[in-house]
């Protein structure tokens, strides 16, 4: 609880996404099946039913407007869910280990790493999932008796966590098999008996709720049920998995903020942006190095000892499937990819604390990973207490510019997604955002499989606005023959697309106002020759 009462969370997911449509359900706005999306089938309708209450009982001093009273209960709940895991994990490290300083360093690895201490004060349901996950394990583990009612319990807590965020479901064999690997006096025949049966009630609970929050979507066959499962990508690709995969796994625990930028723009020798070998090092490589330093601390601890080895296969039976997921099906560049298998990390370090300290090639690897453990809230601190005070005073221009000029209904285009203006959407409650909310749109948006057709796209898109008579506002940084820092441009990272196809595309559109200074917008003109040309694009990409 410390730890939250004076950080802020330098990134929040799509917990402005969860919100608004929370919120439009309960205005009435959206029906009732928007609330079930296959990807977090709970978290939606929970939120539903606690904005009453959040609305009621959170003051306007807290939360100015009816979003971000959502916004707070949900967050309230998710700081009560990292409390909860918090607690369980030491719970968990402090028996297995039969030590307190093995349970104050697992602590310090949990609520100080990265993805844990920034979900815990947002609004999306990874939180809530991992509470779900350590509950089940912690029945798995803890009780000094494991039967078929602690069997079942946790495979319906197991279920919940996937019910929470689906990806959960890709460490079910390890959390079913906790209690068979870290319980070995209990009499073999048992411990796979409830093996089998945490799974089963796992496997059910989580058939039937999502069949049952398939109807209330109304899906009705087999290809809406094949929609309803890929609506929950939201359109999102990307290619370079290894590569992303290398900095995603560490941002399990660091916080790299914006130095991923750095390691791509090296490694694909951008030349707008080059980065040196030293420089690469003092941004964010020191960082990933320390990271594999620690995981390989922490291989080697479970390899020294007879329980440790147990706890590494199973913490292998949840890193493997949750790779393979994020390498294939998902991307491995975000911080909750890996998060299923934080607790299992955690344990093979419990489990194997002991062993490892009686070893003599041990004993090093308990002190590095009790030094890394140190050492990570010194390295998240300034992300997580110190914000970004260049990107904020840019924001806060750009917004002072919108707020004289432009109207609120009004749509606002920045080039990509990483920029001072789009990050101020990600603060909601930054007093920037009181008088007006930052919902910029994306004219090149990266995580989509469809990029190549990004003028096609913002053609539509600007038709819609116009069609509803909102004017259509673009940064005045889409027109520079040279991307600025801000945006975090990395030339190469797309193949489909170079920065000089931007300002040759906008140089060709006519603009009838410019609003403030080199941050500034220039207002798009809805003449004849703009739309002939949108149509134009629209007809080539028929």
């Amino acid at each position: 609880m410390l730890s939250i009462s004076f950080t802020q969370p330098p990134f929040i997911g799509d917990s402005q996404y969860y919100v608004t449509q929370i919120a439009r359900v309960a205005d009435h706005q959206d029906p009732p099946a928007h609330l079930w999306e296959s990807g977090h089938i709970l978290w939606r309708p929970l939120g539903y039913v606690a904005a009453p209450l959040a609305r009621k009982t959170i003051p306007d001093q807290v939360a100015w407007s009816p979003e971000l009273k959502i916004y707070s209960g949900l967050a309230l709940l998710n700081i009560a869910c990292g409390l909860l895991s918090a607690w369980l994990i030491f719970d968990m490290g402090r028996r297995l280990s039969g030590s307190m300083a093995a349970a104050v360093v697992l602590v310090l690895l949990f609520v100080w790493g990265d993805a844990v201490l920034a979900y815990s004060q947002s609004a999306t349901s990874y939180m809530a999932g991992l509470a779900a996950l350590n509950a089940g394990l912690w029945l798995q583990i803890a009780p000094r008796a494991f039967g078929k009612v602690e069997a079942a319990c946790s495979g319906v807590l197991f279920a919940l966590a996937a019910l929470f965020w689906l990806p959960y479901v890709v460490v079910f064999p390890a959390a079913c098999c906790a209690a068979l690997l870290m319980r070995p006096r209990f009499e073999s025949r048992r411990r796979v008996q409830c093996t089998v049966l945490s799974a089963a009630v796992a496997g059910m609970s989580l058939l039937a709720a999502v069949l049952s929050a398939a109807a209330l979507a109304g899906v009705h066959s087999v290809s809406e049920g094949v929609r309803w499962f890929s609506a929950a990508a939201h359109g999102m690709h990307q290619h370079g998995q290894l590569i992303r995969a290398v900095t995603g796994c560490s941002r399990l625990l660091f916080d790299l903020g914006r130095d991923g930028i750095y390691f791509k723009r090296f490694l694909f020798h951008d030349p707008y942006h080059v980065v040196t070998v030293t420089a690469l090092i003092g941004y964010s490589l020191w960082k990933v190095l320390l990271f594999y330093v620690f995981l390989g601390s922490a291989f080697w601890m479970a390899w020294c000892s007879p329980r440790g080895r147990n706890a590494l296969v199973l913490l292998s039976l949840a890193a493997a499937p949750a790779l393979f997921a994020a390498l294939v099906v998902f991307e491995p560049s975000s911080p909750e990819r890996f998060l299923p298998v934080l607790p299992f990390l955690l344990l093979s370090i419990a489990a194997a604390w002991s062993g490892a300290r009686a070893s003599s090639s041990g004993r090093g690897a308990v002190i590095a990973v009790s030094a890394f453990a140190l050492l990570l809230p010194l390295a998240n601190l300034r992300a997580f207490v110190s914000p970004d005070t260049g990107y904020h005073a840019q924001a806060a221009a750009q917004v002072a510019a919108l707020h004289a000029n432009a109207s609120s209904s009004d749509a606002v285009y920045t080039v990509t997604m990483a920029e001072p203006l789009e990050d101020l959407s990600l603060h909601p409650f930054d007093p920037l955002n009181r008088a007006q909310p930052a919902s910029p749109n994306w004219i090149i948006d990266g995580m989509r499989s469809d990029l190549s057709q990004w003028r096609s796209r913002f053609a539509r898109l600007v038709e819609s606005d116009w069609a509803q008579a909102r004017a259509v506002w673009v940064e005045k940084a889409a027109l520079a023959d040279a991307p600025p820092g801000s945006l975090d441009w990395v030339e190469g990272d797309e193949q489909t697309i170079r920065w000089r196809d931007v300002p040759a595309f906008f140089h060709e559109l006519e603009f009838d106002r410019a609003i403030g200074g080199a941050d500034g917008f220039l207002r798009l003109a809805p003449s004849a020759a703009n739309q002939a040309r949108f149509r134009g694009l629209e007809s080539v990409n028929r």
